[in-house]
């Protein structure tokens, strides 16, 4: 085996300095879009076409998946945060409309809805003037002690009603019921119809059980 030199050890070091870097270090936004954008131009029909990904790519695709779908929605929620004034940033308003205030949080992009009273905020990036939304579990991890320590907001934190009380005592059972109300919020959300979904899910939701497709 040939004796190493200098030159040897230095790519060495520098070989296993990149890979720390890999592991350690946050990979750059512009990396994970340009990633994104490659996989959304590119013909899916590529994609199969042999030697491109085997199955031997199927592990680490997977875990490229549960990675963006578990943690870019918490990254994304604290630069939203960050964005927020603390001073200027945080409103609470009362609310008159039958509806209140409704649609996905402005920080956590989870659906909520208020009926009396909201909190809503101004993000950097928004328009001036313009504010949104937040639901209650952001605005006590969020906002500022100030904010969430006034009288009316700390009561209005404390008088949860309907979706935000608890309705069974198993902790599992609770988390999925949340989950799938939040799935149906977010679904007729997204397609405008919010009020006619809600109302037809129960019927619709018995054929979970049934044969599917």
């Amino acid at each position: 085996m040939p004796e190493m030199r200098k030159q040897d050890y230095v790519r060495q070091i520098e070989i296993l300095d990149r890979r720390i870097d890999e592991l350690t270090k946050p990979v750059p936004s512009r990396d994970i879009l340009h990633a994104a954008k490659t996989i959304a131009a590119a013909d899916p029909g590529n994609f199969y076409r042999p030697g491109t990904f085997t199955s031997e790519d199927y592990d680490n695709l997977c875990e490229a998946k549960y990675a963006l779908e578990e943690f870019l929605p918490r990254i994304l929620a604290v630069i939203r945060d960050h964005s927020i004034d603390p001073d200027t940033g945080w409103r609470f308003e009362t609310l008159s409309n039958s509806f209140g205030d409704f649609g996905n949080c402005a920080i956590c992009d989870g659906p909520f809805q208020h009926l009396e009273a909201t909190v809503k905020v101004h993000l950097s990036f928004m328009r001036p003037g313009t504010f949104a939304g937040v639901c209650r579990e952001c605005v006590g991890y969020y906002a500022p002690l100030e904010f969430t320590e006034r009288e009316d907001v700390d009561a209005w934190r404390g008088d949860c009603i309907d979706i935000c009380e608890p309705r069974e005592k198993d902790s599992k059972k609770e988390e999925q019921r949340r989950d799938l109300i939040d799935a149906i919020r977010n679904h007729a959300l997204a397609t405008h119809y919010f009020g006619e979904i809600a109302q037809q899910a129960p019927k619709w939701a018995e054929d979970a059980f049934g044969e599917w497709r």
